[in-house]
C-alpha cells in the first residue's frame, strides 16, 4: 500500500508521494507501474520527495515524467511538494532547500495562499541546454522556418516569441523536440507579448506533451524575454486556467517564480 495526496497547479496534475515518512525509493518498473494505474485524477508528474544526500539541504526531489523518464525541473509540482511539506509540518521554518539533480531550489511562503520558488540555475551554456550546435537557432516546419531563443533552468527550455496563432503548438513542439537540435530533448514554449510586462503562454513539455501550464517553462520565457527582447524583469505569465508571477535577475542567475498549489485529493491509499 503506498499512500499518495493528488494535487495540482494552474490545470498542472501532480502525484505526490512522500518518501521520508513512508520510505519508497521506486525502480523504473514500480514508475511505470503507478502512471499505468488507475488513477482517480489525470496526472502529469509525479514527484518524489525522499531524504536529502547532502545536510545543506531539507529533501531532495525527484519527478518522473508520463513516459516514465526522469525530469531535472518542475516548478509547479515544486509548490505543490512545497505545500504538502508546509502543511504537514516536517520543516518548522517558512524556508524548504531542495536538491533537485545538482541544483539548490528554494521554496518560501509569501502567504497563505501564495508560494515562492527561487532557483539560482540560469544557464545560455550549450552543454546545459544540449544543444547539439549552438549555432542553430531555427528550424523548418511545413516549410516555414521558425526561430527560437534557448535558456536552461535546470531543464532546457526552447522559447518560440510571437508566433503566429494559427500553428498547431502540439505538432511545431513534437516537431523541435524530435528534430535532434537538442541531444537530451527540449521543452517548447510559445509566447506572445500582451505587454513589455505580460505574456501569454503555451509549453510542450519534454515527456509530456503539452500541459495547462508549465512553471520552468514560464521562468524560461520571461528569462528570454527579459535578456533578448527587453521586456521587464517582473512578469506577468498567462495560462489557460491562471497567471504565474516571475522575477528575473540574469546579473546573479536567479529566477524566482509566485504562483499558488491545491490539494486534488489527501491521503489517498494505492494498492499496487
Amino acid at each position: 500500500m503506498l499512500i499518495v495526496q493528488y494535487m495540482e497547479s494552474l490545470g498542472n496534475d501532480f502525484i505526490v508521494i512522500d518518501g521520508v515518512t513512508q520510505p519508497y525509493e521506486p525502480s523504473s518498473k514500480e514508475i511505470t507501474k503507478l502512471l499505468n494505474y488507475d488513477h482517480e485524477f489525470s496526472i502529469d508528474q509525479i514527484m518524489l520527495i525522499l531524504p536529502p544526500d547532502n545536510s545543506k539541504f531539507n529533501f531532495k526531489i525527484k519527478i518522473y515524467n508520463q513516459d516514465g523518464s526522469e525530469a531535472t525541473n518542475c516548478v509547479n509540482g515544486i509548490r505543490c511538494i512545497s505545500k504538502y511539506i508546509f502543511d504537514q509540518k516536517l520543516v518548522f521554518s517558512n524556508q524548504i532547500s531542495f536538491m533537485v539533480g545538482n541544483d539548490l531550489i528554494i521554496a518560501r511562503k509569501t502567504n497563505a495562499d501564495l508560494l515562492k520558488i527561487d532557483m539560482f540555475n540560469i544557464s545560455f551554456e550549450s552543454k546545459d541546454i544540449g544543444l547539439e550546435d549552438d549555432k542553430i537557432n531555427s528550424f523548418t516546419f511545413n516549410n516555414k522556418e521558425i526561430f527560437f531563443d534557448v535558456v536552461s533552468v535546470g531543464n532546457p527550455h526552447a522559447v518560440i516569441f510571437n508566433y503566429d496563432e494559427q500553428l498547431n503548438v502540439p505538432e511545431v513542439g513534437a516537431a523541435l523536440q524530435n528534430s535532434g537540435i537538442f541531444k537530451f530533448g527540449v521543452n517548447v514554449g510559445f509566447a506572445n507579448c500582451i505587454s513589455d510586462s505580460e505574456i501569454n503562454l503555451r509549453v510542450v513539455e519534454r515527456g509530456v506533451g503539452e500541459t495547462q501550464a508549465c512553471g520552468s517553462g514560464a521562468c524560461a520565457a520571461a528569462i528570454i524575454g527579459n535578456k533578448v527582447r527587453n521586456l521587464s524583469n517582473k512578469m506577468k505569465v498567462n495560462f489557460n486556467n491562471g497567471f504565474l508571477e516571475t522575477e528575473t535577475d540574469l546579473s546573479s542567475g536567479k529566477v524566482s517564480l509566485t504562483g499558488n498549489a491545491n490539494y486534488r485529493a489527501q491521503a489517498i491509499e494505492l494498492n499496487l
